[in-house]
């Protein structure tokens, strides 16, 4: 009978343990075209001046109304996350709906988005175009193209709430 070489079963048994490891510790091959976006989106935009000032009265608009955008972005997330197709294009069709605050047609002080400045509905035009391009492309059932367009409204969404959302 032969006898056993502990110390060579040792290193085989470590070996076979190692591999899984490298194999995990490799790059994917493949980067989807959308991670670049995705990547965009969670990224803070550079601001190295306060937010930018808002009535108490806007700030409190906009509150509730962030609010709802918070509800449907987290829907989102969801159906998104298993292509639930309907779901995206509901959601995505509702942000956009809502988001409609409409340009002042004067500054008369009794009309409350005269203390909007311009720069604010430039971002709540993106947000509303890539809202609804994102259910479009659930409407087209295409993943590709829904999970890019999800990149592009965070995006807008980061971008505004970097301009006006005080710091903590």
């Amino acid at each position: 009978m032969r006898a056993i070489n502990h110390s060579r079963v040792g290193r085989l048994v470590l070996a076979a343990a190692l591999v899984p490891l490298s194999v995990c510790a490799t790059a994917p091959a493949y980067q989807p075209p959308q991670q670049t976006q995705a990547a965009r989106a969670v990224e803070t935009p550079k601001r190295a001046d306060p937010a930018e000032p808002l009535s108490p009265a806007a700030r409190e608009l906009l509150k509730v109304r962030m609010a709802s955008h918070a509800r449907d972005m987290g829907d989102l997330v969801s159906a998104i996350m298993v292509l639930d197709y309907l779901r995206i294009e509901q959601r995505g069709d509702q942000i956009a709906d809502d988001v409609s605050l409409a340009r002042p047609v004067s500054r008369d002080a009794t009309e409350l988005n005269a203390s909007l400045p311009e720069k604010f509905f430039v971002h709540q035009d993106k947000v509303k175009l890539e809202a609804r391009a994102l259910a479009d492309a659930a409407r087209d059932h295409n993943p590709y193209r829904v999970a890019e367009q999800y990149g592009r409204l965070s995006e807008g969404c980061v971008r505004c709430h970097a301009d006006y959302r005080p710091r903590k």
